[in-house]
């Protein structure tokens, strides 16, 4: 795309107010520059209220579908700076995302390889699942066609996310929860929801852990990491991880371009988060 037309879909240019040399350049087509803005908002994974798309694009809720299918067929980073829509609108977790991914390379039979360094880092946080793990599920799944009973990439994988390093001072978030989620959970856990609902976002620290763990597993909750451009890190390279991905999560929110070049250099480092 040309870099022009990029920077004035990034600073929000309406057809009506973009220079003649760029309208020239999409051959002055007002239809052309309507398809670079929506390819150029999903490839950045960006808001839709606020920015240009919102003008090409009616359906909100089928731009982040559109948005999110482009995601996992690019092997892209969760895009936690939308977590509010994709948890609590489309009920798709950081978790489940990565479930999809890892179901469809196995399926095609890709290799481990062809995921990329943030996205394959992100996976064995979440799922972990690292190199000689997928090598091994990749030999369970090929012996198991020798057989009648055959698994299939999803029987294999695992039913809920690694246990994580949960600080004090992360934010606890509803999701999307049902009735019926409501009726599977124990007294404790109603209570938690209950408080989330009726006050809001609630400090993990003030809540039980178990509790905490509990609803975050079965996705019913999410963490955000409340942080700024400017906040200073440290510690276990676990919570470094995810404390990464929520200063660009923070990028992306207030446009400040963050590539995935540049988490990529920034996870070189880290290929094994411990």
């Amino acid at each position: 795309m040309n870099t022009d037309v990029e920077f004035h879909i990034r600073q929000n240019y309406p057809w009506n107010k973009l220079p003649a040399n760029v309208k020239q350049s999409l051959g002055n087509s007002q239809r052309e520059y309507e398809k670079h803005v929506l390819l150029y908002s999903i490839r950045n994974q960006l808001r839709f209220r606020n920015n240009l798309v919102r003008h090409m694009k009616k359906d909100e809720r089928k731009y982040y579908e559109e948005l999110l299918k482009y995601s996992r067929d690019h092997l892209m980073l969760y895009p936690y700076h939308l977590s509010d829509i994709m948890v609590k609108g489309l009920r798709v977790t950081p978790f489940s995302y990565y479930i999809g991914i890892m179901e469809d390379i196995m399926n095609s039979e890709k290799s481990y390889d062809s995921l990329p360094n943030f996205t394959a880092a992100d996976c064995l946080r979440l799922l972990g699942i690292g190199r000689n793990q997928y090598i091994d599920l990749m030999n369970q799944c090929r012996s198991s066609k020798k057989f009648f009973r055959r698994k299939s990439a999803r029987d294999l994988l695992p039913a809920k996310p690694v246990e994580i390093s949960v600080e004090p001072w992360w934010v606890a978030q509803t999701g999307y929860i049902t009735e019926d989620d409501i009726r599977v959970c124990s007294p404790s856990e109603k209570k938690a929801i209950d408080k989330m609902i009726d006050s809001g976002p609630q400090l993990a620290g003030t809540m039980e852990f178990n509790v905490v763990l509990s609803l975050y597993n079965r996705g019913f909750i999410y963490l955000d990491v409340p942080i700024s451009d400017d906040s200073c890190i440290s510690g276990k390279r676990s919570t470094l991880f995810t404390v990464v991905l929520q200063l660009w999560a923070v990028r992306m929110i207030k446009c400040h371009p963050c590539t995935y070049e540049v988490v990529d250099e920034i996870l070189l480092t880290w290929t094994d988060p411990q």
